[in-house]
C-alpha cells in the first residue's frame, strides 16, 4: 500500500500541469522577493548561486533639469551608410569587465555579433588601436584617442592652467597644482609668497602610471623649497585639509559620466557610490581596505547625523539635503572638466561620432566641499556588493536607452534635446560649434579653508592632540 502511494505521488509530481503550477508559484515568489529589497535579492542570489539584479521599472530619479528652448542638432544626418538590419547589433570583444553592458544591451533587445564590421555599437574595456583602424563611419566605439589629456595628471594640470587663463579663475574644486619642471618659476614664486597651505609631492610619469605619493610638506618648509629646485617630472599639489571621515575612514565619492555624442557634444552624469578607506597613521603606508555603500545609505548614516551636530555648515538647504549639495558640486565639476578639455572630445578618425563613459573620484572636507582627485579614461566595474549590481544595471541600461534615442534623432536630423530616455543619467553639458549649455551650481560660493589640523608623519615636531593624521588620497589604488 505504501509503495502504491509513493508511486502515485511521483506520477502526480511529474505531471506537466502540476509542474507548471509549481513553477508559476515559485516564479511569482522569487520575483516578489527579487523586487522587494536588497536583502531579498541577496537571498535569491544565494539560493541560485548566481547574480540577480533588481530590474526596477521605476529607478530613483533626481533633479534632471534640461535647458529650455535650447535647440541643438548634429552637423548633418548620420548613419546614412549603415546596412539595413544592423540598428541593434553590438560587438564586445572583452571578458567579464564588459558583462554589465552586454546584459543591459540584451535586455534592450540588442544582439551580440562576432565580428567588428557588423556591430553598430563597438564596446571594449581598454582602448584598442586595432579597433580604431577597423571602424566604419556608421559605427560607434566607446573610446576616443585623446582621453589622456585629463587622465594623465601632468596633462590635466596644464589643461586647468589654460582654462584658468581663459576664464580668469582656477576651478574651485581642484586643489592648487604645479608641475615641478614646467611650472618651476610660478611654483618658486608661490613658495616665496609666504604660503599657509600644506603640500604634497606626487610622482606622475605618464598615462600608464598611477600617481604615487612621494612626500608631504608643511607650509613654508625648507624641504619643500629645496625639493622644487631639483629637475623632476613630479607634481606638487596643495593638501586638502580637515577631510571628512567616517569611523576613522576617509571618504571618496565615485561618480560616472558619459559622453553620449560628440556631434553635438552631449555629456551626462550619474551617481556612483561612496568608498571608505581606512586611515593609516603612517603616511608611507597605503591600504586596500575599502568598504563601499550607496550614496543614499551614506547620506542617512553619515551626512545627516554629521550636519545635525555641526553648527556651521551653510544654509538650511545644505542641512536638510546634504547629498543634493554634494551632488550639485559633482555635476558642476564634471561639466567644468568637459568645458576645459572640450577640444579633446573627438571620435576616432574613421567614425562619424562616438561615445565614451568615465569615472571621477572626489573627496570631501568637513564643510562638505568636493575636491576632485582623479579623472579616469577607463574604469573597472566592481560587482562585489549587491547594490553595485543594480548600480551597474542602471548605469548601462540607461546608457543603452539614451544612446538609442540620440542615434535615432541623429539619423533623422532632429534636435537632440530634450532627452526622454536616460533613466538616472542627468544632462550636464551640451554644445555645438555655435553655442553651449553647461550645468552650474547656482548660488554656491566656496569659502576659504580653515587652518589645517594635520600631523606630519615624516617630520619631528610637537603636535596638538586634535591634529589630523595624514594618509593621502593619491596613494589609494584605483579599482
Amino acid at each position: 500500500m505504501l509503495k502504491h502511494k509513493n508511486t502515485l505521488a511521483i506520477h502526480l509530481l511529474s505531471s506537466p500541469i502540476i509542474l507548471t503550477i509549481i513553477g508559476a508559484v515559485l516564479g511569482i515568489t522569487l520575483y516578489s522577493a527579487a523586487t522587494s529589497s536588497n536583502k531579498a535579492i541577496e537571498t535569491c542570489a544565494n539560493f541560485f548561486g548566481r547574480q540577480i539584479v533588481s530590474l526596477s521599472p521605476n529607478p530613483l530619479q533626481y533633479d534632471a533639469s534640461q535647458p529650455k528652448d535650447f535647440v541643438i542638432k548634429s552637423s548633418r544626418k548620420l548613419f546614412s551608410g549603415m546596412p539595413e538590419g544592423h540598428e541593434k547589433y553590438f560587438y564586445a570583444p572583452c571578458s567579464k569587465n564588459c558583462h554589465p553592458m552586454i546584459r543591459a544591451l540584451r535586455t534592450l533587445g540588442w544582439d551580440k555579433v562576432n565580428t567588428v564590421k557588423e556591430g553598430r555599437l563597438v564596446f571594449s574595456f581598454k582602448q584598442d588601436g586595432d579597433l580604431y583602424d577597423q571602424l566604419q563611419p556608421w559605427q560607434r566605439f566607446n573610446h576616443i584617442p585623446e582621453s589622456s589629456a585629463w587622465h594623465d595628471l601632468s596633462s590635466q594640470i596644464e589643461g586647468w592652467k589654460q582654462y584658468a587663463k581663459k576664464t580668469g579663475k582656477w576651478p574651485y574644486f581642484v586643489p592648487e597644482s604645479y608641475r615641478v619642471s614646467e611650472d618651476k618659476e610660478a611654483l618658486a614664486s608661490r613658495m616665496e609668497s609666504g604660503v599657509k597651505e600644506n603640500w604634497i609631492a606626487i610622482y606622475s610619469s605618464g598615462v600608464d602610471e598611477k600617481p604615487n605619493l612621494l612626500k608631504h610638506y608643511s607650509a613654508n618648509s625648507r624641504e619643500l623649497k629645496e625639493y622644487i629646485k631639483k629637475p623632476t617630472l613630479n607634481v606638487v599639489k596643495s593638501y586638502v585639509c580637515n577631510q571628512l571621515t567616517w569611523k576613522k575612514r576617509k571618504i571618496a565619492i565615485r561618480s560616472f559620466w558619459m559622453v553620449a555624442s560628440m556631434d553635438p557634444l552631449i555629456v551626462l552624469y550619474q551617481d556612483g557610490f561612496a568608498r571608505h578607506g581606512y586611515m593609516e597613521k603612517d603616511i608611507w603606508k597605503t591600504t586596500k581596505d575599502y568598504s563601499e555603500s550607496t550614496l543614499q545609505e551614506f547620506e542617512v548614516e553619515v551626512l545627516k547625523p554629521y550636519v545635525k551636530k555641526k553648527r556651521r555648515i551653510g544654509g538650511k538647504n545644505i542641512k536638510s539635503q546634504p547629498l543634493a549639495h554634494i551632488r550639485s558640486q559633482l555635476k558642476d565639476s564634471i561639466a567644468t572638466l568637459v568645458d576645459a578639455f572640450r577640444d579633446h572630445f573627438k571620435p576616432p578618425k574613421l567614425a562619424e561620432d562616438g561615445f565614451v563613459y568615465y569615472a571621477t573620484d572626489s573627496i570631501l572636507d568637513e564643510d562638505l566641499n568636493v575636491w576632485l582627485v582623479n579623472a579616469y579614461n577607463e574604469t573597472k566595474l566592481p560587482e562585489d556588493h549587491y547594490f553595485l549590481l543594480e548600480t551597474n544595471h542602471h548605469l548601462f541600461h540607461g546608457m543603452g536607452k539614451v544612446l538609442s534615442e540620440i542615434w535615432d534623432k541623429q539619423s533623422k536630423g532632429l534636435p537632440i534635446l530634450p532627452l526622454q530616455h536616460g533613466d538616472v543619467w542627468q544632462l550636464v553639458y551640451a554644445a555645438d560649434s555655435d553655442k553651449k549649455w553647461k550645468y552650474e551650481y547656482e548660488g554656491y560660493e566656496r569659502k576659504s579653508q580653515k587652518s589645517c589640523r594635520i600631523k606630519l608623519a615624516n617630520q619631528n615636531r610637537e603636535v596638538d592632540d586634535d591634529e589630523e593624521d595624514v594618509e593621502d588620497e593619491y596613494t589609494s589604488e584605483v579599482k
